[in-house]
């Protein structure tokens, strides 16, 4: 999405006044925005519930019980304070969009990987299979692959989700923090070390795609 595109959907109150330049400061206002709507999101669904028990417990009389209830659960502090609202949406939305476009990729890497293998000469154990072994190796190699990085692109959206939440310090160093915590994960077991470059290749594709929205 281009500049002028996101520039449309911010609210003129927004709109920096003291001259600043507008494309550095739209990922905050984007972010900012973000915060808003959840935040009003929250306070909806605490005064729905805040409502909902007042209704219930009208029919018994205790009316003036609830109000103060009511009152002095607005009032209290949250246990544990977040930068950005938490919202299992989001977090699930972030979670489906990394596992589906890892699982993708997952399956290209090993579907090509497979057929180079079944192809090559020097593993003549799958030289001298039929047409339907190969054919069941490469599904193999490819479902194993699909749910690898699925399982690692998912994982690392959920933990940029979980570090702008927590702290919220930025695009760029959430993609940092993911990535070497995800990159981490997967060569501590040596049998996933050979898709590590793989890997790193899709958080590459990930922080591309923040800086072509950005410019």
């Amino acid at each position: 999405m281009s500049a002028w595109e996101r520039a449309r959907n911010i609210p003129w109150d927004k709109i920096p006044s003291d001259g600043s330049n507008l494309d550095e400061q739209k990922e905050r206002i984007f972010r900012e925005l973000q915060r808003e709507t959840i935040e009003d999101e929250l306070r909806l669904q605490d005064k729905r519930l805040q409502i909902q028990q007042q209704d219930d417990q009208h029919g018994d009389g205790m009316a003036a019980v609830t109000k103060d209830s009511t009152t002095k659960q607005g009032s209290a502090k949250p246990f544990f304070q977040t930068a950005i609202p938490y919202s299992n949406m989001e977090l699930l939305r972030q979670a489906a969009f990394g596992g589906t476009i890892g699982s993708i990729t997952g399956a290209v890497f090993g579907f090509m990987d497979g057929m180079r293998t079944a192809a090559s000469d020097t593993n003549t154990v799958l030289t001298k299979a039929s047409n339907s072994a190969k054919a069941r190796f490469i599904f193999q190699g490819t479902s194993r692959s699909a749910f690898l990085f699925g399982a690692f692109f998912g994982g690392f959206h959920v933990l940029k989700y979980s570090t702008r939440v927590l702290m919220d310090p930025g695009e760029v160093p959430e993609i940092l923090v993911a990535g070497a915590v995800s990159m981490g994960a997967l060569a501590y077991k040596p049998a996933y070390r050979p898709s590590m470059p793989y890997a790193g290749m899709l958080i590459l594709m990930d922080g591309i795609q923040f800086f072509m929205r950005q410019y």
